[in-house]
This record gives structure tokens, C-alpha cells and sequence, in this order.
């Protein structure tokens, strides 16, 4: 291995024809010895290999005996130094400039956003220290990215490779370059942009100078569906389905689909695969059957229910040959917090709550009570009756039970007054005001007369 190049050394003597180098610079480390490059009379950009030294002879300088015809078939310099392994620290990456080298990272925080099926997925951070390698670098990306790595939760039914290279899906290391390979399905296809990275430090966030190119398109067709489920709390989650083609034979046809969040707090890192599994349909497009419909979600950083699982049903789902795949959730038994708007009774005697969230659910069941002799109740004012000595004993259950009757909502209660008792005493009272009326009117007649005769 060797360590990065040195600066151009110059200018140089030249004694008798030959290039005599001196105050060598003594590399920093343990290292054995200094490989000397030089570029050829005609190709001042080409530097080939001519000759080593041991690392305590650098003190006394070297020549070169060597000519243009017997270095040109050497190995060149590599000027961009040694590639970056899984153990290199992410404060010592380099990215070379010309003749200059300049750090990729720094101790601050790296911003993440990635794209996924075309579509921008959720900011993520990673705190980088003067200790974080290239590995945690990889390990936050691949998580930031969903992308979930064989062979899954389920060892029977393994995440595919890529079909294509046969690569493992992930974030690896190749020829000192980071290689990220996605899950099968046009959907999954991940990219990141060139603001994609950016990098925090004291408040000022600024694009990390870290490249990336497609060198191969995501392949399967796919199919996607975003929906919004909820916590105990009632916060909103976001889950995004993908289910993409993996297997067609003669008799079924095989999806898998991957569920990711970008709500799921995970105890360490920043994960937002939250499911995955395997669809099965019949020659005629019907479902068969699915290895797993269980999406869990942690909830770790609220004081939720941790983890939020919920099943998918997949048994409406059909496999018929179309243009277009698609997917849509039609139904979900989550709901945002309510309050209680409005209620009706049924004839059951349930009492059901009407909540402005439009949940409706159950508050309560009233019971109705039969007395052998009802006469026998005590009354207790307000039109409220307990048992009494002579009442006997209740008999309680349900509406439509036991002969207790029924309940008609929204109908009200037969009056328990006599109404044409009480009309008829409306019209005697009316009559006998009009008559004593009439009494005072044909008295007060007769003083005027007599007052006239008087007069």
C-alpha cells in the first residue's frame, strides 16, 4: 500500500546528465521505504515508477540512472492515494483538486436526503466525531434509503439479489468508491443528488462535494401507495408500500413488497424499513396467499404505544396483466384524535358516539327492568321509580330480551297526564272567567242608573 503522493519536487540538479534529488521529505508513519516517480521527456503529465529507497537512506539524497526507455513500460503514479476502506475515518477522506487534496468531511452534521422511485425522501442526520468511519457513513445511508439487505426477517423467503450483477442489495465499498445497490423494482431505484448531502457545522450548512452516478437503472415493474396510519396517540405516520415483480411461472405470479416510514425511531440508527414480504396469485390473477402482512413501526421518541404493528390485507389485491400496475389503500382503521360531537341510541339500547374525527364507537348499553308488580314501585320524584316491598323482585337484560320491549330512537316519552281531563278544565275555567266578567259588567249597569234617576 501506498500513502499519497508528495507535492512535485523541484527544482532539481542536474550533474553529468543525471537528475540528483535531495531533502527528500521523511514520510510521516511507520513506512519502509519511498517510491520515486517521474514523468518522460515527451508526457510531462505521465509519472512512472523508477526506483525505491530505504526509509533511513533518505538523508543522503538519490540519482536517477535511469532513462526515459527504461521506465516507460513502469507502473504510473496514482495520485488520488489510498483508497478509503470501511475502517477509514471520515475526518481523513480526501478528494484530490488538481495538485491539491481536500477534505470531503469535518466534525459537524451530515444532512441526508435521498431519492427513492423518483420521489425525495426524508431529511436524516448523522453526527460525524473525529471517530466516525466510512462504515457508519454507509450504514446511515442505506438505512436513509430503505433499502433492506438479504435475507430479511424471513430466511425462508429471502430478499432477492440484483438480477443483473447479482449484487446484494446495500451500501459496499469498490475500488475506493461507495457503490449503493437498491431492491429490485423500478420504485426502488434510489439516487442522490448533488445538494443531496450537506454538511452542518456551527450552524452553517454547506453541499458536501460527494458525487454519485447511476450506472445502472432499477429494473421491475412496480407498484406504489402511500398512506397515512396512526399511532395510540393519534400522530399521523406516513408508510409508503412498494410491491415489485420477482417470479412469474406457469402457475402464479410472485410480488414482494416493502413498506418504509420515515416516522419509524428505531433504538439505534435511522431505519425506515418498516416491512416486508411476499404475494402470491393464481394463473387467473386471484390471491393465493402472503408470506407476511405485519408492518411495525417504533415509536420511540413519543410517548406512544412502541412499536405501532398493523396488518395489511392483501386479499383484494389482483394479479391481472396490465399497462400500468398500480396500488391504493382503500381502507384503514386508524384515526387523528376527536371529540365526542354528537350521539344516537338503537334499538338495541347501544349508545353510540359520533366523534368529529367521523369514528364511531360504542359509550354505552342501557338496561331495561321488569317488576311482577309494577304498582308496587316507589317513587322517587322527577318521574324516577326504585323497587319496593311489594315491586318484587327485577328481571334485567337487553332490549328485544326476555320480553322487556324495545327501544324506538329519537321518539318521545308517552305523557303520563290525562290531556282531555285537563282540556276539559281548561274550557270550564275559561267559562266561568267570562261569566264573572259578565257579572261585574251588569252591575256596575245598574249604579248608572240609579245614579241617574237621582239626578
Amino acid at each position: 500500500e501506498e500513502s499519497r503522493p508528495t507535492k512535485l519536487l523541484g527544482p532539481v540538479n542536474v550533474v553529468n546528465g543525471r537528475i540528483q534529488i535531495s531533502n527528500i521529505p521523511v514520510p510521516a508513519g511507520e513506512w519502509s521505504y519511498v517510491r520515486i516517480y517521474r514523468n518522460l521527456a515527451d508526457d510531462e503529465n505521465s509519472f512512472h515508477f523508477v526506483d525505491w529507497i530505504d526509509t533511513p537512506s533518505i538523508s543522503g539524497g538519490w540519482t536517477d540512472h535511469f532513462t526515459d526507455e527504461e521506465i516507460k513500460n513502469n507502473p504510473t503514479i496514482d495520485l488520488d492515494g489510498p483508497r478509503i476502506g470501511y475502517n477509514t475515518l471520515l475526518v481523513n477522506v480526501l478528494r484530490r483538486d488538481g495538485p491539491n487534496y481536500l477534505h470531503v468531511f469535518q466534525e459537524g452534521t451530515l444532512l441526508f436526503t435521498g431519492r427513492k422511485g423518483g420521489r425525495s425522501l426524508a431529511t436524516k442526520q448523522l453526527t460525524i466525531t473525529n471517530k466516525t468511519t466510512v462504515q457508519e457513513l454507509l450504514t446511515f445511508m442505506e438505512q436513509a434509503l430503505g433499502i433492506q439487505r438479504p435475507p430479511g426477517p424471513d430466511s425462508d423467503n429471502p430478499i432477492p439479489s440484483d438480477s443483473v450483477t447479482g449484487e446484494s442489495p446495500g451500501a459496499s465499498i469498490r475500488n475506493g468508491r461507495i457503490r449503493i445497490v437498491s431492491n429490485t423494482g423500478t420504485a426502488n431505484a434510489v439516487s442522490i443528488g448533488l445538494s443531496g448531502i450537506q454538511l452542518a457545522v456551527g450552524g452553517i450548512a454547506s453541499t458536501v462535494n460527494l458525487p454519485f452516478f447511476t450506472v445502472q437503472s432499477g429494473k421491475g415493474e412496480s407498484a406504489v401507495a402511500d398512506f397515512i396510519a396512526y399511532d395510540s396517540l393519534g400522530i399521523p405516520i406516513s408508510v409508503r408500500i412498494t410491491a415489485t415483480l420477482v417470479e412469474r411461472t406457469s402457475t402464479t405470479t410472485v410480488y414482494r413488497w416493502y413498506a418504509d416510514s420515515p416516522d419509524n425511531q428505531p433504538l439505534n440508527g435511522v431505519n425506515i424499513a418498516v416491512g416486508t414480504g411476499l404475494i402470491t396469485f393464481d394463473g387467473e390473477g386471484n390471491f393465493v396467499s402472503a408470506t407476511n402482512s405485519t408492518v411495525s413501526i417504533e415509536r420511540r421518541d413519543v410517548a406512544s404505544r412502541s412499536p405501532l404493528e398493523f396488518n395489511l390485507d392483501f386479499s383484494q389485491l389482483s394479479g391481472l396483466a396490465v399497462q400500468n400496475s398500480t396500488l391504493a389503500v382503500s381502507r384503514q382503521d386508524g384515526s387523528a384524535p376527536g371529540v365526542l360531537t354528537s350521539f344516537i341510541v338503537g334499538e338495541d339500547g347501544r349508545i353510540r358516539g359520533v366523534f368529529s374525527n367521523g369514528v364511531t364507537r360504542d359509550l354505552g348499553q342501557i338496561i331495561l327492568a321488569r317488576f311482577a308488580n309494577p304498582a308496587g314501585l316507589e317513587q322517587r320524584g322527577q318521574n324516577l321509580f326504585a323497587a319496593g316491598v311489594n315491586s318484587g323482585l327485577p328481571v334485567m337484560g337487553r332490549p328485544n330480551e326476555q320480553g322487556l320491549g324495545q327501544i324506538i330512537a329519537g321518539a318521545v316519552e308517552l305523557s303520563n297526564t290525562d290531556i282531555g281531563g285537563n282540556l276539559v278544565d281548561l274550557i270550564l275555567a275559561a267559562t266561568m272567567y267570562r261569566s264573572n266578567t259578565r257579572v261585574i259588567s251588569t252591575s256596575q249597569q245598574m249604579l248608572d242608573e240609579l245614579l241617574s234617576i237621582h239626578r
